[in-house]
Parts: structure tokens; C-alpha cells; sequence
């Protein structure tokens, strides 16, 4: 395989064995582990940023468990020691709030995130009622962060470092449009793997990029981009890349340059007559229509650098401060 690019190799570098925060858990800045190992193929550290989380949420009095994907997501912040970064889990708001079909948030009785262990094993991590998310102002965005508290030494994961996101500068910078490939990695429930999590990775193209906003699975209209992949039940959540390698014009780039995309959120089904009927995964019928739905990395980076975030980084920076007194 062609050699990856230095984008997506800092990936790399942030190989960490993690665990999940506590439900409160404050913004503890992490350090990267060093490996002497080869690198991997660059869609096998993709699959490696993919969490599984299953929540068990009340609609009335009838239990209802729900799937979803998380993936982690690195903060680099200069008043950290050289090598540590701040970590989170990204995921879809409906994923986090448990929406049923009408876009209520139901009562979320408890939380589990499975993690695959270095050992070869996975283990899931537990939080009774829900994650304290953190989710962004505008209604419309479908996603949801939370801040991490892990152990370095045990769990089997990658963090995607903030600096891969498709922001809308390097959207722009790049030339990033219709047509480029595209492959995101989540859960693929039918298969969820015995001792380990296992991450199906799909593939497909950039479909459309509106300059006007669309209905997203908020309900509410937003900006999203659509991506000719399939998506269905359990893939909310996932990470999208959009992989900026090979002849692009005139230039040609070798090995994979992947960045950030966004977020996979939802799906267009096929009803009656053709028509196309906005759907979340979570809640996907017969008749996936194939185009699935991407809230953008300029969004996530949004919420990242929103100031409830910022403060607890704040906050944590200025406690490792005063422990050192």
C-alpha cells in the first residue's frame, strides 16, 4: 500500500489505549503513548477512532434500546505539557439525547461504550442514566461531544486530531467538492464482534455540498452535506472522511490524505412513488435510498471551541496549575 500522507499521520501518533469518561467527568488532558510499531493501514486506523454505544432509554413505561456510533477526537492546547492533548466522544444529538421517531428525547436510563482492549479482548464501560453531552446552540446541528477521563494503558483506540478537520477554510483551500471518495467506519450492528468491537468501513463519493440549507434529522433546516454511501441502522455517529489523495486537476498527490468530513447523521429511504424520506439511522426502513447525510466538520470544530467547552479546559488547566504550587 502507498505511503500515507503526513495529513493523517499525526493519527498515528495519538495511538491510545482509552478508557471513557466518567458521567462528570472533567476535560483531563491526555499524553500520547509512543509505539515502535509500523503504522498501520490508514482505514484500519480509522476503524480504531470508532466507539460502539448502546443506550437503554424509557418511551413511557416501554424499554427501548438504542445503537449508535462515537468516535474520539483530540484537542492540542499549548498550556499542556509537550505530547497531551485534551480528548472527547463525538456522536450524533439524537444518539445522545435518545430521540424516538418523533424527535423527543426519551429517559435515559443508562449508557454503555464499548472499547476494545489491548489485551485482543473489549470491555464495556458503563454510566448509569445519561452522559453529561455537551451539545451545541443551534438546534439544527445533530451532534453531541463529552469530555474524556481515560487510562492510557489499557483500551485500543485512535483520537483524530482537531487539526484533519474539513473546516470550511481547508474546504475552500483544498478544493473539496463533489465527486472526491468518501468512506466513514461505525457500527454495524448484525456483526458487533464476540471479544472485539468490530467496525464495518464503507465506501462511497461526495454527493452534493448545498450552498442552501437543508431539512436535517433535527427536523430543523441547517447546513449539511450528502454523501452517496449507505448508512443505516447504528451508523449515527460516524466519522466521514473525505480522502484528498490522487490526480485532483492538474496535481497528484501519493498515498491517502484523509480529513474529517464530518458526521454521518441520517439517510434518505425510498417511499412510495420515489420519493425520498429524511430518516436517522437509527430508525431506517427497507428502501435506503443510498445518500446519507453529513453534518460538517466545521460544525463539530464549532462546538469544540464553544466557550462551555473552553471552560472546562480552563478549568483544567488552571488546576494542574495550582497542583504544581
Amino acid at each position: 500500500m502507498k505511503a500515507p500522507s503526513v495529513v493523517f499521520a499525526s493519527l498515528i501518533l495519538a495511538l491510545l489505549p482509552a478508557g471513557i469518561a466518567a458521567q462528570n467527568a472533567p476535560a483531563t488532558p491526555l499524553t500520547q503513548a509512543t509505539t515502535t510499531s509500523p503504522p498501520e493501514p490508514i482505514e484500519r486506523q480509522i476503524r480504531k477512532t470508532v466507539t460502539f454505544i448502546t443506550l437503554s432509554c424509557l418511551r413511557g413505561n416501554i424499554p427501548i434500546r438504542a445503537y449508535g456510533t462515537g468516535f474520539f477526537v483530540s484537542v492540542a492546547d499549548s498550556r499542556l505539557p509537550t505530547n497531551s492533548f485534551f480528548g472527547y466522544v463525538v456522536t450524533n444529538r439524537h444518539v445522545a439525547m435518545c430521540w424516538d421517531d418523533q424527535n423527543n428525547p426519551m429517559q435515559v436510563q443508562s449508557v454503555a461504550i464499548r472499547l476494545n482492549l489491548k489485551d485482543g479482548s473489549s470491555n464495556e464501560l458503563r454510566s448509569v442514566g445519561n452522559l453529561t453531552w455537551i451539545l451545541p446552540p443551534d438546534d439544527s446541528v445533530d451532534l453531541a461531544v463529552a469530555p474524556l477521563g481515560l487510562d492510557p494503558n489499557v483500551y485500543d483506540l485512535l483520537f483524530i486530531p482537531d487539526s484533519v478537520l474539513a473546516t470550511e477554510d481547508v474546504i475552500k483551500k483544498e478544493s473539496i467538492a463533489e465527486g472526491l471518495k468518501l468512506v466513514f467506519s461505525g457500527f454495524f450492528y448484525q456483526v458487533p464482534g464476540l471479544k472485539r468491537i468490530e467496525p464495518i468501513l464503507r465506501e462511497g463519493i461526495v454527493a452534493m455540498m448545498p450552498d442552501e440549507e437543508l431539512v436535517t434529522t433535527t427536523g430543523r433546516k441547517g447546513k449539511v452535506y450528502l454523501a452517496e454511501v449507505h448508512a443505516f441502522h447504528g451508523n449515527s455517529g460516524s466519522p466521514a472522511f473525505v480522502d484528498l489523495g490522487g490526480l485532483r486537476g492538474e496535481a497528484f498527490k501519493i498515498g491517502a490524505d484523509y480529513r474529517l468530513l464530518g458526521v454521518v447523521s441520517g439517510g434518505y429511504s425510498e417511499g412510495e412513488q420515489n420519493t425520498l424520506v429524511l430518516e436517522t439511522p437509527l430508525a431506517s426502513k427497507p428502501g435506503n435510498s443510498g445518500i446519507a447525510m453529513i453534518v460538517p466538520a466545521s460544525a463539530l470544530k464549532a462546538l469544540l471551541d464553544d466557550s462551555r467547552v473552553v471552560a472546562l479546559r480552563d478549568a483544567e488547566v488552571a488546576r494542574l496549575a495550582q497542583s504544581k504550587k
